[in-house]
């Protein structure tokens, strides 16, 4: 991945719009270069326009950037400034993209949301939008999240030493997130949860086994011979019910069948009164067949006299259409004569109306061509009233124009006069050797100003460096006192420790005194008083333990407070060495501001000795003259814009003039709007007008002659009907048409006399089956036994039945449950096993590697990436030192240094001096690079870190290195320094210089 350009506006102290391409021009053919500055200037801002644009993050801040960080902490967007943006275009695999972050403020000050997008450069295409998208895409292609990212190519400020001084378990998570190594903690995470989930299991699958309960071998076979005792029983009884029901069907048969005989004549009866209804139906049914024949002439007769009085009414019509369409034609030739102001005729109209139509465009036309010349004036004249707003002079357009530019112009000319310049580059001649004084009054002010604050500071300083000195010698008599009093101390502890031991080697004499009795002479002295016989040695005893143990308290008190009193003077000495330092780097920059102040006087011959409130009084009288030049400037700029306006002005009357004589020429002929579609309007409408009448004439002729047609047909349909209709005996149509049905209603009796064949067909059927059915039933019928006997007895035979089927039907589930509960707990047996075989593997792998945080595997694994981060890191440092080289040791949290000048002894990191502990992080961030570019492709390197704290030596290792890696890699490494060395090695530079109010800008050379 390599940063090719970035682009960026508005951001921290670099107010503005600026570009940095590191591919081409002088930083492109260079590789190595160094951005440079005084403090302040915005060094880092063009790291944080680097990560702002691709992960929506800065190094100095922990948190992603919203509104509210950037108005609580007030970063990124310029102080004053509506809006800034950063853009950065990278490469990747030989694509190029586009990343870019932006935010404004609206109207109301209030921040607007803020804006990302992630852009093919090739096409042109919009890969992603919107921050969380922009910042995922960004990853994928990257390859790095931000912090993989800030720890292999953004090397910032506090970056550096973080990991190597880290504790283990800090340094782990900061390892798993620079190599993005989380999934061995995921896997630690689950492989203790898959133990702990085989394990529930195999329990749960233990507690079903035992739910489970089989049936003993005595049971079974208790069942299985009630089985065989009640099955001949069942089957007797099934075959008695079965006996009982067909029985019982039969006799309900023979009953259901006699009452279906006597409902079978009931409804013959019922047949012959319909059959009497229908016979007269039947009647009309049968004069309706023998005169429908006639019905297709008559409905054509029918048809025939409907059509002739439709076509009378439609001729009637036409005649009264024709009638107003003649009127309307009269109207439209009366409309053309109103128009043109002259009598037309039908045959003359279209060509006079075109005539006039020509004679009014031409005029409009005329009118127009005056109305657009005199436009183009007018805004010829609204573009130097722009002009001259640029100048600050604002006119009104009104008839008063001309007064005011003639104002105007004497104005500008008092003005130039007064100040005795008349041209440009007078002005501009004049305003360049003010401009020579202004940069160097603008520096010597800053300067002054810096030159007050570091006065001041170094008097702080020095009574800062005096006030030490008095501390130190007060820690030197307090180490004096304390070594003192714990000499003393030391003696009277080692007399407590004598004292002890002699107490206690004669207590071992308490058995023998413990032996004696009062009034009984001692074996070894014959004393018959033994006053030591008592526990008194216990007490002492214990009294001088106490005693020693508050000896030994105090002299480790002593002790500790004497390490303490030597920590803080060493560091103290060691603080009050670097402040005299910095006070002897702060008297020379003093003394380069003096004489910097000393020539910058010398050039504006200002005196050296009076006050800044004078010097800034002058400072503003050259500003106040440079307004006024520039003031004068923009009359003398002025004054040939409204030259030229005088004479626009002049035209744009005679042309205004013209306009409303060829305006009122046009309105003495035609005051309305379009006289195209007016003369459309009229030609089409006569048009549609003589046409229509044209039509109808014709129609109407047709129509005429289609009623004298039908006519006649009507007549020679009536000569043919009439004769056939006398000889049925009817004399009328009427008649013919009262004697024919309607389908629907003869349809209806036919179907009715159909129903009624086929309802005696039926009946008669019926009854002679009813009739065959009961004979052959009652030969079959047991007449020992009534139906009602049969309704009592049957259930009881039922109930029986069902007692002892359901009674075998339980013993068999019986038996079927325990064949499937043997065969379910043999399943369960196996799942039980197959269970147990998981657990032990799942066990020990959650022995190996499985916890609950996923700790043990990640500790692991990022031991291992720390053991290739620092292979990595200490090839590096051979390139600074030989002396040491960094290690780490499993019962150690920290890492360690082995220091190969004293006998390869091994010490804590945090050991290390600031300049030794520099070169080891530097050898230890370009180790983590090396190690991330074994996935990714690193092109591009920035470093902000402390080169200060090296010693020249040092210093030009760190360089040399840095040559040798952008040479064997040809990457773009850029290192942000104040340094002088490393400004003066480093031939291509990035400088940022401050300007007025605080702001930056950017010089490459």
């Amino acid at each position: 991945m390599k940063i090719c350009k970035i682009k960026f506006k508005n951001i921290h102290a670099l107010k503005g719009e600026h570009t940095i391409d590191f591919e081409n021009g002088i930083l492109g053919e260079a590789g190595l270069f160094v951005i440079t500055g005084a403090t302040g200037t915005g060094k880092s801002t063009i790291l944080d326009v680097i990560t702002l644009a691709l992960y929506n993050k800065i190094p100095r801040i922990e948190k992603s950037i919203t509104e509210k960080v950037i108005e609580e902490e007030g970063v990124i967007l310029t102080k004053n400034a509506l809006d800034c943006y950063a853009e950065v275009e990278y490469a990747v695999k030989g694509k190029r993209y586009l990343s870019s972050w932006s935010i404004r403020r609206t109207r109301t000050g209030s921040l607007d949301k803020r804006k990302q997008e992630l852009i093919e450069v090739t096409t042109g295409k919009i890969l992603v939008s919107g921050v969380n998208e922009v910042i995922s895409e960004n990853e994928r292609i990257i390859g790095l999240n931000y912090n993989q990212f800030v720890q292999s190519m953004i090397l910032a400020q506090g970056q550096f030493s973080k990991l190597l001084l880290a504790k283990k378990d800090d340094r782990n998570a900061l390892l798993e997130e620079i190599t993005g190594s989380s999934i061995y903690r995921k896997i630690g995470r689950a492989v203790f949860q898959r133990f702990r989930g085989v394990e529930d299991a195999v329990k749960t699958q233990q507690i079903k086994m035992g739910e489970t309960v089989l049936l003993s071998d005595e049971s079974m076979k208790e069942i299985q011979d009630d089985i065989v005792e009640k099955k001949p029983l069942c089957i007797a009884t099934e075959k008695k019910q079965k006996e009982l029901e067909n029985k019982k069907a039969l006799k309900e048969s023979i009953l259901k069948n006699i009452q279906k005989k006597e409902a079978n004549q009931i409804e013959w009866k019922a047949f012959l009164t319909d059959k009497k209804e229908v016979a007269i139906q039947e009647q009309q049914l049968e004069v309706h067949d023998s005169v429908v024949v006639f019905k297709d002439q008559m409905i054509q007769i029918e048809q025939a006299d409907k059509t002739a009085l439709e076509l009378s009414a439609t001729i009637e019509k036409g005649k009264q259409r024709i009638l107003d369409f003649e009127a309307t034609k009269k109207e439209l030739i009366q409309s053309a004569s109103e128009l043109i102001a002259k009598e037309v005729t039908e045959d003359k109209l279209e060509l006079l109306l075109e005539d006039f139509r020509e004679k009014v465009v031409s005029l409009q036309e005329a009118e127009k061509e005056k109305l657009n010349e005199a436009k183009q004036e007018a805004q010829r004249i609204k573009d130097k009233l722009q002009q001259l707003k640029a100048f600050g002079i604002t006119l009104i357009e009104n008839e008063n124009l001309a007064l005011q530019i003639r104002q105007e112009l004497n104005t500008i000319e008092v003005e130039i006069k007064r100040k005795g310049l008349s041209t440009i580059d007078a002005v501009r001649t004049k305003k360049e050797e003010l401009s020579k004084l202004v940069l160097p009054a603008s520096q010597l002010i800053g300067d002054r100003k810096l030159y007050d604050l570091k006065s001041e500071g170094i008097a702080e300083l020095k009574i800062k460096i005096k006030s030490q000195f008095s501390e130190i010698n007060n820690f030197i008599e307090s180490e004096k006192l304390q070594k003192a009093e714990l000499d003393n101390l030391l003696p009277i502890v080692e007399k407590a420790k004598v004292e002890l031991e002699d107490w206690k080697q004669r207590k071992s004499l308490d058995q023998h005194r413990a032996e004696l009795e009062p009034g009984k002479p001692c074996p070894l002295c014959g004393s018959e008083n033994h006053p030591y016989a008592e526990s008194i040695e216990d007490i002492l005893v214990s009294t001088l333990q106490d005693k020693l143990n508050e000896l030994t308290k105090k002299s480790e008190e002593l002790k500790t407070i004497l390490l303490q009193t030597e920590a803080k003077k060493a560091g103290l000495q060691t603080t009050n060495s670097k402040e005299e330092l910095d006070l002897e780097i702060r008297a020379a920059d003093f003394k380069i501001l003096e004489n910097d102040i000393a020539v910058l006087c010398s050039q504006l011959k200002w005196n050296k000795e009076d006050l800044l409130e004078k010097w800034e009084s002058e400072f503003t009288t050259l500003q106040q003259e440079q307004t006024e030049l520039d003031k004068l400037g923009k009359c003398i700029q002025a004054k040939v814009v409204l030259n030229e306006m005088e004479q626009l002005n002049s035209s744009y009357s005679v042309l205004k003039t013209a306009y409303i004589l060829a305006k009122e020429t046009l309105l003495s002929v035609y005051n309305k709007n379009d006289i195209n579609n007016a003369v459309s309007d009229l030609n089409r409408k006569f048009s549609v007008c003589r046409s229509e009448l044209n039509a109808l004439t014709a129609q109407l002729s047709e129509f005429i002659a289609s009623r004298t047609k039908t006519v006649a047909l009507k007549e020679q349909l009536l000569a043919v009907l009439i004769p056939e209709l006398q000889k049925k005996e009817i004399d009328s149509l009427l008649i013919l048409k009262s004697k024919i049905l309607e389908e629907s209603n003869a349809s209806q009796i036919r179907k009715k006399l159909q129903m009624l064949k086929d309802n005696e067909i039926r009946l008669q059927t019926s009854l002679k089956a009813i009739d065959e059915t009961l004979a052959e039933e009652e030969l079959l019928n047991d007449t020992t036994v009534t139906l009602d006997e049969l309704i009592i007895l049957l259930p009881a035979v039922i109930k029986e039945f069902a007692i002892l089927q359901k009674h075998i039907w339980d013993q068999e589930k019986r038996i079927e449950i325990d064949t499937l509960n043997r065969a379910k707990q043999k399943n369960s047996q196996e799942a039980l096993d197959a269970l147990n075989k998981d657990l032990s593997l799942w066990s020990k792998m959650n022995m190996l590697i499985g916890d609950a945080q996923g700790k043990k595997f990640s500790n692991f694994v990022q031991d291992l990436t720390l053991r290739q981060l620092l292979e990595y890191g200490n090839i590096r440092l051979r390139g600074f030192s030989d002396r040491y080289l960094l290690d780490v040791t499993n019962d150690s949290d920290g890492l360690k240094v082995i220091d190969t000048y004293m006998g390869n002894t091994k010490r804590s990191v945090s050991s290390l001096s600031g300049g030794e502990t520099f070169k080891l992080s530097l050898a230890l961030a370009f180790g983590l690079s090396d190690l991330a570019a074994r996935n990714v492709e690193i092109e591009s390197l920035f470093i902000d870190e402390g080169f200060g704290s090296l010693d020249p030596e040092s210093l030009d290792q760190a360089i040399s290195i840095l040559e040798n890696m952008q040479n064997e890699s040809n990457k773009s490494i850029g290192i942000i320094s104040h340094v002088g060395e490393l400004k003066d090695r480093i031939g291509s530079k990035i400088k940022l210089v401050r300007t007025g109010a605080g702001y930056s800008t950017i010089e490459i050379e």
